[in-house]
């Protein structure tokens, strides 16, 4: 019973946004998406905050290594 209520809490602390990342994840995945573009695209997504500087930071750097 202790490992159903560990699972329960652990499905009750998911939100909106871990649901929304796990699925662009695996249609990253099926869709055969590169790294970087899979950074461009969270970079650029429609989320009301903007993409975290580290991130911008890795796209600059894979953007001049090419």
């Amino acid at each position: 019973m202790d490992r159903l209520e560990s699972l329960s809490n652990t499905l009750s602390q998911i939100t909106m946004y871990d649901i929304k990342s796990m699925y662009n994840q695996a249609k990253n995945v099926v869709l055969n998406v590169s790294e970087m573009e899979a950074k461009v695209r969270e970079a650029t997504n429609d989320e009301a905050w903007g993409a975290s500087s580290t991130l911008m930071q890795e796209i600059a750097q894979g953007t001049f290594n090419l």
